[in-house]
């Protein structure tokens, strides 16, 4: 049979847009589904997500000024939207389709009042804010982390539910600018998933800079009411030591996110993909249940992160040129060694294992665990980093990197060189025995590697 295309990828984020230009450029037709070429082109990353958000925490981090930061940010945001779009369209000559796409069949799509067929369709829509079921939250006038990006006064007290990576950031940035702020979060840690200790490190870091956070107990109820044409929020923990009720004039709800699915109408296909609850239900190759629909990124769930999304594409798109269809040359997507980054100040930036991890798959005994304190390296005293911590986790008699937690000045940059020591079969004893330069921040890696090699007590 033949169709319009021979790749569609519903989602223009970097997963979904890498696999259709790569395989436009080895001779496919391809073609790209954006609902909203005009606000979201080139993913949430780029648009709502990480790059925005960045944008406005280092702009304010240097000039202090809320409206210069937004300003810095939505020229940075339009400048890769608006030239991401023109670099498909006019140079790579692949079509751009707007609207909203939802599926016929397994090789249809119809967008708008136009149906579209393929080959080979590439479900890439990415992710969305969950929303908890608190009573009275879904009446009350929340903001996400999409239009928190665009407040332009700021809050006297804000309130954020969430005490993950996106609640975090966004709770520093509004202290540094003056507003009052309390963090609550349900689960007995910030940052859940992370090392425990490390976690309460950064916890009483914040705590310090006069942020307020609250864990280990879920909100039970929110209430709004408006005067003067303005919305004043209160948070309601009915038991526990904080048992209370907060208040503050706006609310931030930073719960996690979903796969962006409900829009695809999948339910009503006559053979419908399956989810695993909201996420495309994918074999080891990113198939559905349909061998021609493939999923990557956010939409697949499990780990949400940009880079990997783009990790997955690459897979995909690798296997494709092989052949499209299954065939025993295809790569499995397994995930190599790769950073979570939290861009809270200082940065913070994990590889690995925790210590509880760790401890749970080879036993407690095996497991050795340092902290190097950066107040006791000439450029962290430079740059004024007093607070930050590095933390490696290893195994008695052992090189390799089980697990490392960076909490400290641009850790984010600094870690990919563990990521890359740890993929490449390289351990403690070669990052202790490399030449750094001095004074640098990398330094604290060799101090820490150094002492890790001592308490493995490995030897070649």
């Amino acid at each position: 049979m033949k169709y319009d295309y021979d790749l569609i990828s519903i989602g223009s984020g970097s997963s979904g847009r890498k696999v259709a230009l790569a395989m436009h450029r080895v001779g496919w037709k391809t073609a790209i589904v954006e609902k909203d070429v005009e606000g979201h082109f080139a993913g949430s990353c780029v648009c709502s997500g990480c790059v925005p958000t960045k944008a406005l925490i280092e702009m304010t981090r240097i000039s202090g000024n809320h409206q210069k930061a937004i300003a810095h940010k939505e020229k940075i945001v339009e400048r890769i939207r608006s030239g991401t779009l023109r670099s498909v369209e006019e140079r790579t000559k692949v079509p751009v389709i707007r609207g909203l796409a939802s599926f016929v069949d397994e090789h249809t799509i119809q967008v708008g009042d136009k149906k579209y067929t393929s080959d080979i369709i590439v479900i890439a829509t990415g992710s969305e804010s969950i929303i908890p079921p608190i009573p009275g939250l879904r009446e009350s006038n929340y903001a996400t982390s999409t239009e928190i990006l665009n407040l332009k006064e700021i809050p006297d007290k804000l309130l954020i539910i969430g005490g993950g990576r996106i609640g975090l950031e966004f709770a520093q940035l509004y202290k540094e600018l003056g507003s009052k702020v309390t963090v609550f979060e349900g689960l007995p840690q910030i940052l859940p998933g992370e090392d425990t200790e490390m976690a309460n490190i950064i916890q009483t870091h914040m705590e310090k800079s006069g942020i307020t956070i609250y864990t280990d107990k879920f909100v039970d109820e929110i209430k709004e009411v408006k005067s003067d044409g303005k919305s004043h929020f209160t948070v309601i923990l009915d038991d526990g030591e904080n048992k209370g009720e907060y208040h503050g004039d706006y609310l931030l709800v930073a719960t996690g996110r979903k796969p962006a699915t409900a829009s695809l109408n999948i339910d009503k296909m006559p053979v419908p993909i399956k989810l695993n609850r909201s996420a495309i239900a994918t074999n080891a190759y990113m198939q559905s249940n349909h061998p021609n629909i493939f999923a990557v990124g956010d939409v697949m769930g499990g780990v949400m992160m940009t880079n990997v999304a783009s990790y997955h594409s690459g897979v995909l798109l690798k296997n494709l040129k092989i052949s499209r269809t299954f065939t025993s040359e295809w790569k499995e997507m397994i995930l190599p060694s790769f950073p979570a980054i939290a861009y809270t100040e200082p940065e913070f930036a994990s590889l690995g294992y925790t210590e509880e991890q760790a401890k749970a798959k080879y036993g407690e005994d095996s497991v050795v665990t340092f902290k190097f304190m950066n107040k006791w390296l000439a450029k962290s005293m430079i740059v004024d980093d007093w607070d930050g911590v590095l933390k490696g986790i290893g195994i008695k008699g052992s090189n390799e990197i089980i697990g490392a937690h960076l909490f400290g000045v641009r850790t984010g940059s600094i870690i990919q060189m563990l990521v890359l020591a740890k993929e490449n079969g390289l351990g403690w004893k070669e990052l202790s025995e490399m030449i750094y330069g001095h004074p640098v921040l990398a330094e604290g890696i060799e101090a820490l590697s150094s002492n890790m090699l001592r308490l493995t007590a490995y030897t070649e």
